[in-house]
């Protein structure tokens, strides 16, 4: 009677266990993660990995970006059929390194608007995809990768997603002409 007990038990547990382990493992990555760049310097790769797991959609709204893995993560999402598509300053994002990186993003074929404010900039740093967003103080760049004080916050909630990628939507939707239809 002892042992038919105890193989009871540990065949409860087994299946508790492994029910556990299936739930966690099995739901949608949740909650929210915050980098500090100076803890570590890689928030790049944070945002990168939130661009390689983009399966529909991958939008952007950024100032400073000179950062060339992430405009490589962006154009292999682009090719892998993700929806790409950003804003950036006008000004900022014309001059010196950063209009490499613009361009290569239009020559991959990603539709990329610039917008010019008077008086203001387009200051956002803001990267959202069907799963996840990015947002903070920090511009896609090396000085804030590696020397300033910055933070990216990586989260899930499917709220806070939507209204950014609403955001986004509605910036692209102000310029019309310079993206092709979502697919």
């Amino acid at each position: 009677m002892l042992r038919i007990r105890s193989l009871f038990m540990a065949a409860v547990l087994a299946v508790a266990g492994f029910g556990f382990g299936y739930a966690f493992r099995a739901a949608p990555p949740s909650g929210t993660d915050v980098f500090y760049s100076l803890e570590g310097m890689r928030n790049n790769e944070a945002l990168t990995r939130v661009i390689d797991a983009a399966r529909s959609y991958a939008y952007f709204g950024i100032y400073a970006f000179t950062k060339e893995d992430i405009a490589d993560a962006l154009i292999r999402a682009h090719r892998r059929g993700v929806d790409v598509r950003g804003v950036m300053d006008g000004g900022e994002s014309r001059s010196g390194a950063q209009a490499g990186i613009a361009d290569r993003l239009i020559r991959a074929g990603i539709p990329v608007v610039f917008r010019t404010r008077t008086p203001g900039i387009m200051h956002m740093k803001l990267l959202v995809t069907e799963g996840a967003y990015a947002v903070g103080s920090y511009n896609w760049t090396a000085a804030a990768t590696f020397l300033n004080d910055e933070v990216l916050e990586i989260g899930h909630d499917d709220r806070v997603r939507g209204e950014y990628s609403a955001l986004l939507q509605r910036i692209f939707a102000k310029n019309r002409s310079a993206f092709p239809a979502p697919p």
